[in-house]
């Protein structure tokens, strides 16, 4: 724009002082103008700048926050499972203290019937026998379900670590694109 009020000028000194002045006026006239609507098109390029950078920090913001609702969701489901594992364990330990107490007394009444006394020899031994089977099977499901849950809730821990992560990062990341945001405006002045 300075170039061509220049110019305007620099015709207007060949033409004359009259025309000097006058393409000097037109020059400052159209430099004013151009000017202007340089600053308001600046303007209005920076809002819209401005606004853009405005969205996607908010996008990354709650892009982190979903992410960190999933995993905390999937953190939930992991207890869940926890207490579903703990249930199940109950209900395995008592249909297999209900089988120990069945064939215990299927054996026991079919070696009354036979006259055989049940407090020593092989009635015994057999009865003792069937009683550490059976808390030998007991504590092995119970190793089972100890070793599950103790899985489930490590699970659930890292599903949490994961989710303040994930937020962090989106604030991280809205922080990042806000400072660039800014950086840009400051370099277009």
């Amino acid at each position: 724009m300075e170039f061509a009020a220049a110019a305007m000028a620099t015709i207007g000194e060949t033409l004359g002082t009259a025309g000097a002045a006058s393409a000097g006026a037109s020059a400052a006239g159209a430099t004013a103008t151009a000017g202007a609507s340089l600053f308001s098109a600046s303007s209005a390029f920076s809002i819209l700048s401005g606004a853009s950078t405005v969205l996607s920090v908010l996008n990354a913001n709650r892009a982190g926050e979903a992410k960190a609702a999933a995993l905390n969701a999937q953190a939930d489901d992991a207890d869940t499972q926890t207490q579903i594992e703990q249930i199940q364990s109950t209900a395995r330990q008592t249909s297999l203290k209900k089988a120990l107490v069945q064939q215990l007394g299927e054996r026991d009444v079919a070696t009354a019937a036979s006259g055989i006394d049940l407090s020593f020899g092989t009635p015994a031994i057999a009865r003792r026998q069937d009683v550490t089977d059976s808390e030998r099977a007991l504590s092995i499901d119970q190793d089972t379900t100890d070793t599950r849950i103790a899985r489930l809730r490590e699970r659930a821990a890292n599903y949490r670590i994961q989710a303040q992560q994930a937020s962090a990062g989106g604030l991280g990341t809205a922080a990042a694109l806000a400072l660039e945001g800014g950086a840009k405006l400051l370099k277009r002045g």
